[in-house]
C-alpha cells in the first residue's frame, strides 16, 4: 500500500492522508472489518439502508468521497464510518428503530459526516504521526496490521465537540435528503430509554459520548436555529 505523504489543505488544517489514501485506506480497512462481522444478507434491512445511503450522500458537503453504505448482520445497535466513506450499521440499529427511514437517516447522516470532517482520519493521522505513515509509504507494515489498527481507531469514541458536530451535520444532511430532521431527538431519547434497560447493547457507540440529555438540548437548540420541526418534535 502506497500513502502520498503530501501535506494539502484539508478540513480544518492540514493533510497528512491525500483524498485517495483516505478512501484506499477505508476500504481496505472496512473489507477486512466486514469479513471479521460479517454482511446481512435480508433483503428489506439491506435495500432500505443503501436507498437511504444514497440520499444522504447526495446531501453530504463536502461531496468529495464514494460514500458507501452496508449492512452487517448481529443485533448490536451500532454504526461506525471509516475514512473515505464505507460506513457500516448493524441490523439489530434497524430492527431497534423498526425501520423508521426518518431515524436511520439520522444516523446514517451522522456518521456521514465523521467521514465528511476528516473526524476519522484527523485521528489515525494524529495517532500514526508522521513517521508511521513514511513507515507505511514504504511499506514497512503489512495490510493487515493497518486494517485492524484503522478498524480500532474507527471504533474508538469521538470527542464531545466531534460528536455534537456530527448531530448538526447529521440533521443537515437528513433535512437536504428529504427526511424529517426532527427525527435526531427520537433518536437520542431511544439511546436513552435502551441505555437504561440494557446499557452492553449500546456500549460501544454511546455509553462515553456526551451525555444524552445534553445531545438532546443541543440537537432541539439547533433544529429551532433553523426553524426545522417535525413529527418527532416541536419547539
Amino acid at each position: 500500500m502506497v500513502v502520498s505523504l503530501v501535506l494539502t489543505a484539508g478540513c480544518k488544517g492540514p493533510r497528512l492522508l491525500s483524498r485517495e489514501d483516505e478512501i484506499k485506506l477505508g476500504r481496505e480497512a472496512g473489507d477486512d472489518f466486514e469479513r471479521e462481522q460479517g454482511l446481512d444478507t435480508d433483503p428489506r434491512t439491506v435495500e432500505l439502508v443503501r436507498d437511504i445511503g444514497k440520499k444522504i450522500a447526495q446531501a453530504a458537503v463536502p461531496p468529495e468521497y464514494p460514500y458507501d453504505f452496508r449492512v452487517l448482520r448481529g443485533k448490536d445497535v451500532n454504526a461506525v464510518a471509516f475514512p473515505g466513506g464505507r460506513i457500516y450499521a448493524w441490523r439489530g440499529l434497524v430492527e431497534l428503530f423498526d425501520y423508521d427511514p426518518h431515524m436511520i437517516a439520522w444516523v446514517l447522516g451522522h456518521e456521514a459526516s465523521h467521514v465528511s470532517q476528516r473526524h476519522a482520519t484527523r485521528r489515525l493521522e494524529k495517532s500514526l504521526g508522521f513517521e508511521a505513515l513514511v513507515a507505511l509509504a514504504f511499506r514497512k507494515s503489512g495490510a493487515q496490521q493497518v486494517a485492524a489498527l484503522v478498524a480500532n481507531l474507527v471504533m474508538q469514541d469521538y470527542g464531545r465537540d466531534q460528536e455534537y458536530e456530527a448531530d448538526r451535520w447529521g440533521c443537515k444532511y437528513a433535512y437536504d435528503a428529504g427526511y424529517d430532521p426532527s427525527a435526531a431527538v427520537a433518536v437520542l431519547r431511544k439511546f436513552q430509554e435502551l441505555q437504561k434497560r440494557e446499557p452492553s447493547k449500546v456500549e460501544l457507540l454511546f455509553a462515553t459520548h456526551p451525555g444524552n440529555n445534553d445531545r438532546i438540548n443541543a440537537v432541539e437548540r439547533y433544529l429551532k436555529e433553523q426553524g426545522w420541526s417535525g413529527q418527532y418534535w416541536k419547539p
